[in-house]
C-alpha cells in the first residue's frame, strides 16, 4: 500500500468512490475538484493498492485546528485496516498542539469506531445535520 498526496488527475477515481460508499449523499464532482486544488488551506491523502487507487482523505487547515471533511475506502476493500492506516497516516502528519474535527453520521457505526479507538471524543450532536436528515456527531481529537 501507498500512500500519497491527492492530484487533480485523481478526480474520476475519487468520484467514483465516493458514489460506491455514499450512494445517497455523495459530493459533486465539483466539490471533489475544489478539494483536490493546491492550496495552502487543504490536503487531500489518497492510499493505493497496486497503482490502484482505492480510498482519500480531504482534509482542511484552519488556524490551530485540522478539519477531516471527508473519507471514503472502497467498499470492496473496506474492512482490511486500510482506513485505519490512511487516518493514521494524516494523524502522523499534524503539527503538535493541534485540534482535529469531524463530523460522522450518527448510523456510521464503522466510522465512529474507527475515529474512537483512534483517540477521538464525541464533542456535540448536530440535528439532521445531512442533506437526508440524518445527525451527525462531531468529534474531536487534540494531537
Amino acid at each position: 500500500m501507498i500512500i500519497r498526496a491527492g492530484k487533480e488527475i485523481d478526480l474520476a477515481r475519487i468520484l467514483q468512490i465516493e458514489k460506491r460508499a455514499f450512494p445517497n449523499s455523495a459530493w459533486s464532482k465539483e466539490m471533489i475538484h475544489n478539494e483536490l486544488l493546491e492550496k495552502s488551506d487543504r490536503k487531500t491523502w489518497v492510499i493505493e493498492s497496486k497503482k490502484e487507487l482505492i480510498g482519500y482523505c480531504m482534509i482542511q487547515f484552519g488556524p490551530e485546528e485540522v478539519h477531516l471533511i471527508n473519507m471514503a475506502i472502497e467498499p470492496s476493500f473496506q474492512k482490511m485496516g486500510l482506513g485505519r492506516k490512511l487516518l493514521h497516516h494524516f494523524l502522523d502528519t499534524n503539527a503538535p498542539n493541534t485540534s482535529i474535527f469531524l463530523e460522522v453520521k450518527r448510523g456510521n457505526f464503522p466510522a465512529i469506531n474507527l475515529y474512537l479507538n483512534a483517540g477521538f471524543e464525541e464533542i456535540t450532536i448536530r440535528q439532521k445535520y445531512y442533506t437526508e436528515g440524518e445527525d451527525a456527531i462531531i468529534m474531536c481529537l487534540k494531537v
